[in-house]
């Protein structure tokens, strides 16, 4: 990886490490709606819900990608 952290297309992580960093940028914006929320309620835990199942998904891929990698 470069000095700007921005990978090089050609680093052998490229693909999972772009993955993970939209997973983390989907648990961050999630985060943030808890912070924001002085109470929890069934709209904002269908929001949390619709904003993390996809991504929960997109880390289990990565994680089996990872095991099943060959180097």
């Amino acid at each position: 990886m470069n000095n700007n952290q921005i990978p090089d297309p050609a680093w052998d992580y490229y693909i999972i490490w772009h993955s993970c960093q939209h997973i983390k940028a989907k648990i961050d914006e999630a985060l943030k709606i808890m912070n924001d929320s002085e109470y929890a309620n069934k709209e904002i835990d269908k929001e949390l819900y619709d904003l993390l199942d996809p991504v929960s998904d997109n880390l289990i891929e990565v994680i089996q990608k990872l095991k099943h990698d060959d180097h």
